[in-house]
């Protein structure tokens, strides 16, 4: 079973966000969707959680989004929304609420949150305040909320933008690993050269509409690829034979 998208069309008012998007997303694998601001890739993402309105179809598993009322979908947005006064532990947990209900957590669950706490870097600062962590510590405090949930699907909105290179990394890992519990990764990221090396598929988006969509190997060295960057980037590979993408500098 898979994602599946046919002629999808979103409008804010007037403006066309997406334009008549069809795309296949297999499930277990990581889709990573790419291109420059305003291309409509966060708005693709909102599609899929059901969060923004659409014409066209998206079917998941076969059943359409916004009938669906039982998906297990966790999503990592890039400006969240921190209830007030409430800790590292107690924000992680919320990703347990869907399984136990709020404030009758389980002792497995419990369990579940310390490894996850653990595996994001987060053990020993699980009575912080979420509102006082520095951007990277409250970017991998949302992931580990998005773990600790357990989802089908997990959609993640520049999951690195706040991180340093080592956590990057890490956290990258820590995703990874869910697909081999049959768990669906679609993200965004502004970074190529990590999604080349993280996501089996690349999607490139411009201007609301794909230019190209296939393996990330093919996708990379693609012209579609520099053509939504308006040329302005360069593919080096390296001797082990992983790509790294760099903007050109401007010339004068």
């Amino acid at each position: 079973m898979s994602i599946v998208v046919s002629d999808l069309t979103v409008r804010y008012g007037e403006k066309v966000v997406l334009n008549d998007i069809s795309l296949e997303i297999s499930n277990a694998k990581w889709t990573c969707l790419v291109g420059p601001n305003g291309a409509g890739k966060t708005t693709f993402l909102k599609v899929l959680l059901g969060m923004a309105p659409y014409s066209g179809s998206i079917q998941d598993n076969g059943i359409e989004v916004f009938k669906s009322q039982n998906r297990n979908v966790a999503f990592v947005p890039q400006h969240p929304q921190i209830p007030p006064g409430m800790t590292v532990a107690e924000y992680v947990m919320l990703g347990r609420s869907k399984k136990d209900g709020w404030g009758n957590e389980s002792l497995a669950s419990r369990s579940y949150v310390h490894k996850v706490l653990t595996e994001t870097n987060l053990f020993g600062m699980q009575d912080n305040l979420v509102a006082q962590l520095s951007g990277g510590e409250m970017q991998r405090a949302l992931i580990a909320r998005a773990l600790a949930q357990e989802p089908d699907l997990i959609l993640l909105d520049e999951p690195t933008s706040a991180l340093d290179l080592h956590h990057q990394i890490s956290v990258l890992n820590n995703i990874e690993l869910l697909k081999e519990d049959g768990v669906t990764v679609i993200s965004t990221m502004h970074d190529l050269t990590l999604a080349a090396m993280f996501a089996e598929r690349l999607v490139v988006l411009k201007a609301g509409k794909i230019l190209l969509a296939g393996d990330s190997d093919i996708v990379i060295h693609s012209s579609e690829l520099k053509k939504a960057y308006d040329n302005r980037i360069d593919v080096y590979t390296l001797d082990s034979g992983r790509p790294v993408i760099v903007a050109s500098k401007f010339s004068r």
